[in-house]
């Protein structure tokens, strides 16, 4: 009886995932006073409702830099470590993508909510780069209540977040005009640009007016880019807004993407873009990879560069399979 007792115990136990046994301490690109520094750290370990994550793969964002926490990072790429009370839909082993908190390292934890079966047409690097600019390009079509035919122009296409809203839009059937530096050309007529503008050399404003919406990602153009706006049309920014009275002014219906945004949750914009990307809808171009150790100097090129897609935090090796 003990046998046959212990061999069924054997057979239930192997049914169960186990935990991945994070370590008690792992490496993280820390904000220190002389900047991002590479150090030890606690691992953290998953609350109620929440799964550990080891991260193959993390995005970097202008946020990043913006709110410099102690261990940056809001994008994670990998495959479940461990998971929280009350989380049934993930188990140890799965491939993952999460809206996280301190994403820069080789663990992180994120809500079950926020957390979403890789794309299986993705790289985990290609993945790490989804959700803070997945999130805010999708919500930013959507809130600009986009119709079939509408010419509809944004602006800073080419970025994490603007390119995402160039896919999102076509989905939708917008026609788009673009403006970027014009070495971004290329990269989004590839996407399906109808127009584009460059900065650089046009006069931008005279180029685009009278579209139906405006979706804004750069933080210098929310006044002007509203004048591009005909009456009664949208103009959604992730980025500020120009205030309700020059909106009310201008007659155009404005909706300002931040973090208190709750019309579309987080976990239903990363549902919806993991089920464009399995249709081909959605892609991540990741335009340049820096090692966790150089987390540093991946903010510096974002923060001083016209980047095309994504930079991504290379924490794995594995980063690079599907």
């Amino acid at each position: 009886m003990f046998r046959k007792m212990t061999a069924t115990v054997l057979m239930l136990a192997a049914c169960v995932p186990a935990a991945m046994a994070a370590p008690a301490t792992m490496q993280a690109a820390v904000q220190t006073a002389d900047g991002l520094r590479l150090q030890t750290v606690e691992t953290p370990k998953p609350g109620a409702d929440q799964v550990l994550i080891r991260v193959y793969a993390a995005g970097v964002n202008p946020v990043d830099w913006k709110r410099r926490a102690p261990i940056p990072g809001f994008d994670a790429a990998g495959v479940i470590d461990s998971v929280g009370s009350g989380v049934t839909a993930w188990k140890p082993g799965d491939p993952v993508v999460a809206r996280v908190a301190a994403g820069y390292a080789e663990y992180a934890v994120a809500f079950a909510g926020e957390t979403i079966r890789k794309p299986a047409t993705f790289t985990f690097e290609q993945a790490g780069g989804i959700p803070v600019a997945g999130i805010a390009g999708y919500r930013a079509a959507e809130a600009a209540k986009i119709r079939p035919g509408q010419r509809v122009a944004i602006i800073g296409a080419a970025g994490g977040a603007g390119s995402v809203a160039v896919e999102v839009a076509k989905t939708m059937g917008a026609k788009i005009i673009a403006s970027g530096h014009s070495s971004q050309q290329a990269f989004l007529k590839s996407l399906g640009v109808e127009e584009f503008v460059a900065y650089d050399k046009e006069n931008v404003a005279a180029r685009i007016k009278d579209v139906d919406a405006v979706l804004n990602m750069v933080d210098t153009q929310v006044l002007p880019s509203l004048g591009y706006v005909r009456r009664g049309g949208y103009f959604t920014s992730i980025a500020g807004g120009p205030g309700d009275d020059k909106c009310a002014a201008a007659g155009v219906t404005c909706v300002i993407i931040t973090g208190a945004y709750t019309t579309l949750s987080q976990g239903d914009a990363l549902r919806a873009l993991a089920g464009m990307a399995e249709k081909g809808q959605y892609h991540v171009t990741v335009s340049r990879t820096f090692p966790l150790a150089e987390a540093a100097a991946a903010q510096e090129l974002g923060r001083t560069s016209d980047t095309t897609g994504k930079i991504i935090l290379v924490v794995d090796p594995r980063a690079k399979q599907r």
